[in-house]
């Protein structure tokens, strides 16, 4: 949604989109609104062991500075998240440094490689990983009692892991 990607008078109105290139930013935050309520009205009905959100935004960008994923974990449950947007792997252990969303394990699986990576797979070569990998894929085993995620290289090595068990709701 932008004028540098559209024509003059571009439109998405025939399958219910903005009117205009002018609408999109406030048609998406309407839409991102309206979703998180959503989400939060489904998790408070849920009576799943796990719950585990896909999304496409990173680990961290919820808006917020990570106060929203923070509540989804801490009053919803919400156990994993599973993200993407940049093309890197990264997994955010709750007792990171960059992780402030109250003890939430979230990954993000954009590792597909190729020309869209965000660097080189290089392991000697890390300046501009965001995570432990470039070139991969995760590994989620899900039991009844734990999940065992594994984020594993184009080579087959297993690069960072972790448990994640299930979080209470704190409204149940």
């Amino acid at each position: 949604c932008g004028s540098a990607h559209n024509p003059e008078g571009a439109t998405c109105s025939a399958v219910g989109g903005p009117d205009s290139v002018k609408e999109c930013p406030s048609f998406f935050h309407d839409l991102w609104q309206e979703q998180k309520q959503w989400l939060e009205q489904k998790l408070s009905e849920s009576t799943a062991t796990w719950q585990v959100m896909v999304t496409h935004f990173p680990c961290g960008e919820d808006g917020e500075n990570q106060m929203w994923y923070r509540k989804l974990h801490t009053h919803y449950g919400l156990d994993l998240m599973v993200t993407g947007h940049r093309h890197d792997q990264e997994l955010w252990l709750p007792t990171e440094w960059r992780n402030h969303m109250g003890g939430l394990t979230c990954v993000v699986a954009g590792g597909g490689g190729g020309i869209t990576s965000e660097a080189t797979p290089d392991s000697d070569h890390q300046r501009d990983w965001f995570g432990e990998a470039e070139y991969g894929f995760y590994d989620i085993a899900i039991g009844p009692v734990s999940m065992h995620v594994q984020s594993i290289n184009y080579d087959g090595k297993v690069m960072k892991q972790t448990y994640v068990y299930p979080k209470p709701k704190m409204t149940r």
